[in-house]
């Protein structure tokens, strides 16, 4: 029993050990100074906050919860929430490394985002931040260009040809990503990389849904590190569409012109009809009242 009794001892504090030094391990995070030192490459717009915001809630919710609203699993060590101080007083490099890399019981997630994906979680995370200001690296003179852009539509291959230019000169390997805005934000169409032409062909779905004359409203962002320029435009590129009644074609009247004439005839007598029955009640409420006042 006395053995028993040891064996229990030595395996409790075994247990002990291990979580002791998972804590530390996790809260003792070593990065090199050029690691929590890096920065973005990318300028944190809304396209990039949005991307994130997709990405976290597919893999990061079920740890750390919402961001702003502390809803985090109790593990320990905490996840903490993403907009608290703890995660908001480190670096970008620092937060851009820990997702890549994990610890402990935090995952790595190096294989399964590649490096701009997770500086759109870094954007998503300090999307929470009121005072944060980017910090943009040292460009060593090199000068942001400013970009403009020229569309078309190529209705034989289905295409949104992009020409983009920076001083009137063409600009190669340039990122293109369109979008098309409808009443519940932006639906991405396709993204491509401009050739040694400055052009880049975005595919468009052919069955999309146009307005009448087949227009759409789009959206084209070019970027190409802290580059950016974006363009709208409405432009024949899909499918003419006549906006119908969701209920047209189901009952005669949902459609003026389906109604046959006794309808709107009969509509109109009823409508006057209760119009003319509630007067005669309020001059007859009114004569009631009249009435008793005289009797008193």
């Amino acid at each position: 029993m006395k053995n028993y009794k040891h064996y229990r001892l030595i395996i409790l504090f075994c247990l002990c050990f291990l979580a002791v030094a998972n804590v530390n391990a996790q809260s003792d995070w070593q990065l090199t100074a050029k690691e929590n030192e890096s920065l973005s490459p990318f300028l944190f717009d809304d396209d990039m906050i949005l991307e994130g915001k997709i990405s976290y809630e597919n893999s990061c919710t079920s740890c750390h919860g919402m961001p702003g609203q502390a809803d985090y699993t109790p593990m320990a060590p905490s996840p903490g929430d993403p907009a608290s101080d703890q995660f908001q007083l480190q670096s970008d490099g620092a937060l851009f490394h820990k997702i890549k890399t994990g610890r402990g019981t935090m995952p790595k997630f190096e294989d399964v985002f590649a490096d701009d994906e997770t500086w759109n979680l870094v954007a998503f995370i300090r999307s929470f931040n009121e005072n944060y200001k980017q910090p943009v690296p040292d460009l060593g003179g090199i000068e942001i260009p400013e970009y403009s852009m020229k569309l078309a539509f190529d209705e034989n291959i289905d295409k949104l040809v992009v020409k983009v230019f920076a001083k009137e000169l063409p600009q190669s390997d340039v990122s293109v990503s369109a979008f098309v805005k409808g009443s519940f934000g932006k639906y991405l169409i396709g993204k491509a990389q401009t050739d040694e032409l400055g052009i880049a062909y975005v595919d468009v779905d052919p069955t999309l849904p146009g307005d009448a004359e087949g227009k759409l409203d789009i959206m084209v962002k070019v970027t190409k590190g802290y580059g950016l320029a974006k363009m709208n435009a409405n432009m024949i590129m899909a499918k003419p569409t006549v906006r119908k009644s969701a209920i047209e074609g189901r009952h005669i009247w949902s459609n003026d012109k389906n109604a046959p004439i006794w309808l709107k005839v009969s509509f109109f007598i009823t409508i006057f009809g209760v119009w003319l029955v509630l007067f005669f009640i309020v001059i007859g409420l009114r004569g009631i009242n009249k009435a008793n006042k005289e009797e008193e």
